[in-house]
């Protein structure tokens, strides 16, 4: 089987798209990003992906954190690179960008870059409703397997082709 699919998650981006994280982040930013982490954790218990969380730096170098080790893995960026840049050197840098979904509503700088070398985006919003979904059981498109003609913004049919891996 080909190695797990992998999923970047632009972090402050998300936890913005939320009412929730967003109100926590207000008050504690540490605490907001533990709650996207764990939220993430419980998504991946029982899928074959690979998730990393980017995060705007924290001062110094490059620093990587594994929450669920193999799984999940967060990352801040360095001092002078924003999440952004940090996002789209990790999808350039790969072999395979295709590879790779891309979670953000930045339609400005990572959208284009990312897009622009076959990788799927998703958006924050669409993304955490579908991780809300899983808990629930519900679904949203009913498992058509027909490609999208909206290409990369259609955010389920790409999470199901990549949690199925093909």
């Amino acid at each position: 089987m080909d190695a797990p699919q992998k999923i970047v998650v632009d972090g402050y981006n998300v936890i913005y798209a939320d009412d929730a994280l967003r109100k926590t982040a207000v008050k504690d930013i540490e605490r907001s990003r533990k709650k996207l982490v764990a939220m993430l954790e419980a998504y991946l218990s029982n899928k074959d992906l690979r998730v990393t969380v980017v995060f705007d730096g924290r001062g110094g170098l490059a620093d990587e954190e594994a929450a669920v080790p193999g799984k999940l893995q967060v990352v801040y960026s360095a001092r002078y690179q924003t999440a952004d840049d940090l996002i789209i050197a990790m999808v350039k840098a790969s072999p395979n960008p295709r590879s790779h979904i891309v979670v953000t509503s930045d339609r400005a700088h990572i959208r284009p870059a990312v897009s622009e070398i076959g990788c799927a985006v998703i958006e924050s919003k669409d993304f955490l409703e579908r991780i809300r979904a899983k808990k629930t059981g519900k679904r949203g498109r009913g498992g058509d397997d027909e490609k999208p003609r909206g290409g990369s913004d259609d955010m389920d049919y790409w999470l199901d082709r990549f949690e199925r891996g093909s």
